[in-house]
C-alpha cells in the first residue's frame, strides 16, 4: 500500500535497513529500485544520490541518503516516492 500511495525515501531506507539483508544488499536494492518510482518533488534532469556514512572514522556503512539537484540538496525525509501507475 505504501508503494502505491507513496512514502518518503527516509521510510524506505528505514524499512530496508531493518530487513533481513546485509547492509550492502539494502543500499544496493534502494539505489537500484529508485528507477521504478515517481519521485517528488520533481528533481529535473540532473540529480545525484549522495550517501551519508556512519560516524566512525573511515566508516563505509551508509546510514542515510540525500539527493543533490541543480537547485540544492534534499534530505531523505523531503523526497517522496510512489510506484508509477
Amino acid at each position: 500500500m505504501m508503494l502505491v500511495g507513496g512514502m518518503s525515501l527516509a521510510t524506505l531506507i528505514d524499512a530496508m535497513f531493518s530487513a533481513p539483508l546485509t547492509h550492502r544488499q539494502a543500499v544496493r536494492a534502494i539505489t537500484d529500485g529508485l528507477d521504478d518510482f515517481v519521485i517528488s518533488p520533481d528533481l529535473g534532469l540532473m540529480w545525484h544520490l549522495k550517501y551519508i556514512y556512519g560516524d566512525e572514522p573511515g566508516s563505509l556503512d551508509v546510514v542515510d541518503m540525500e539527493i543533490a539537484t541543480m537547485n540544492g540538496t534534499l534530505a531523505s525525509k523531503d523526497v517522496w516516492l510512489r510506484l508509477s501507475s
